[in-house]
């Protein structure tokens, strides 16, 4: 018992002196090094001048420039739109269901949620919508034509619209506005599969004719 009490007393008093004792400046071992970050913005101002001074940044802008260009003088071609052999009408409601309360600046609510609306209620189409592939020579030829005619007709100068080809040419050549179905954002919205194609207004739907251009002769 009495060896059991000087163990207990012995560690009590080392783990004292341990918990009391003042830190020990040890010094330094070994090498020291201070930690350095490379600064990004300079890194990049001297590549930019290593490629301004080999030619290299003048020739990607010209590269980049050149791309742009090319890309807005012939977009890529809208993708699963073929031409048509078959001739066919439908048409399109473009109402939609309000999807939460609209309300105006004063915090009136002059839609409900859950409400069916028709855009072509407050807003008619202006004017006839002519999607062609600009790249087939044969709707080149009857859009021309046909817008032509149409104009003659009711006054109103249809809107071609390009799902493939150059509308910058054909600008040029009709000497009138030729728009591009950037991404088929049109062209889906209407579930117009094939072109020839041709979209008016009747009544507060719009009738989509997709044109067999041999039905036409």
């Amino acid at each position: 018992m009495k060896t059991l009490s000087f163990l207990l007393s012995f560690l009590i008093t080392d783990y004292w002196l341990l918990i009391t004792a003042k830190a020990v400046d040890l010094g330094i071992h070994g090498h020291t090094f201070e930690i350095e970050e490379p600064d990004l913005l300079k890194q990049i101002e001297h590549k930019l001048e290593a490629l301004e001074k080999d030619g290299s940044l003048a020739r990607d802008q010209e590269t980049l420039l050149k791309r742009a260009e090319d890309g807005i003088r012939l977009p890529q071609p809208v993708t699963g739109i073929t031409k048509a052999t078959t001739s066919r009408i439908f048409y399109y409601d473009p109402s939609l269901v309000v999807p939460y309360n609209l309300k105006d600046h004063k915090g009136r609510i002059f839609q409900k949620a859950g409400t069916r609306f028709n855009p072509l209620t407050l807003r008619s189409l202006s004017s006839p919508l002519i999607f062609i592939d600009g790249e087939d020579e044969a709707q080149v030829s009857w859009v021309s034509v046909s817008s032509i005619e149409s104009s003659f007709k009711t006054h109103i100068q249809p809107k071609i619209i390009l799902t493939s080809g150059a509308p910058f040419a054909l600008m040029e050549k009709w000497k009138q506005p030729v728009y591009f179905d950037q991404g088929g954002r049109l062209t889906k919205k209407l579930k117009i599969k094939h072109v020839p194609a041709v979209v008016v207004q009747e009544g507060l739907k719009l009738k989509v004719s997709e044109i067999a251009l041999e039905d036409t002769q």
